[in-house]
């Protein structure tokens, strides 16, 4: 009996030690920016080719971080919920996709690539942040887009995209659905803008 104590005691102290760790953390919610327009405009195929250039953002907003505010002038970012990607990469593949949705383009390509017909656009995202000052909140987003002739180094013609989307309810989920919403609405502008630059 006296050598069973060594390991009754043993097993009643991994019994105590479990009892003493703590619950798990919770996971982190990993969200995505993937939502296209269905609807998008067209035009005759203009025998260009389109290179999409990576876009960029301000440092605050190109992390994983999902960025909201309660006061103007104020940044923070939830605990617990992140994009996927940063927002920059989960834009640049939506932007491939609107623009070959167009049927302007005989190629629409990322870099490195070099064609004396091409296009160039190059985009940056301004703001993308879940706004619960007014109420109902909002997903405010804005991008600025810049159109080039790849061959003279012309600037055709720049422009900012501002939309802000209505969310359902005051969480991070309600904002990510808005962030899609305004995004398909951005990039069918933003479409709507570079065909109206092509000669």
């Amino acid at each position: 009996m006296t050598a069973r104590w060594p390991h009754a005691l043993a097993l009643l102290c991994l019994l105590l030690a479990g009892c003493a760790i703590p619950p798990a953390e919770p996971l982190r919610t990993n969200a995505l920016l993937d939502q296209v327009p269905a609807d998008v405009p067209h035009r005759t195929r203009s025998g260009r080719t389109l290179i999409v250039f990576p876009a960029e953002a301000r440092a605050a907003l190109d992390t994983q971080q999902m960025a909201y505010t309660r006061a103007p002038h104020e940044l923070a970012y939830f605990a617990r919920n992140q994009w996927a990607e940063t927002p920059p990469q989960m834009l640049a593949p939506l932007l491939v996709r609107t623009m070959e949705a167009t049927g302007a383009f005989t190629a629409v390509v990322a870099p490195p690539h070099a064609t004396e017909a091409a296009i160039g656009v190059r985009t940056e995202i301004l703001d993308l942040v879940q706004d619960f000052a007014p109420q109902p909140p909002v997903l405010r987003l804005a991008l600025r887009v810049r159109v080039e002739d790849e061959a003279t180094g012309r600037v055709l013609g720049t422009r900012e995209i501002a939309v802000q989307e209505a969310m359902r309810e005051a969480t991070p989920a309600a904002g990510v659905q808005a962030a899609n919403t305004a995004m398909a609405q951005a990039l069918r502008e933003l479409a709507a803008f570079v065909l109206a630059q092509l000669p």
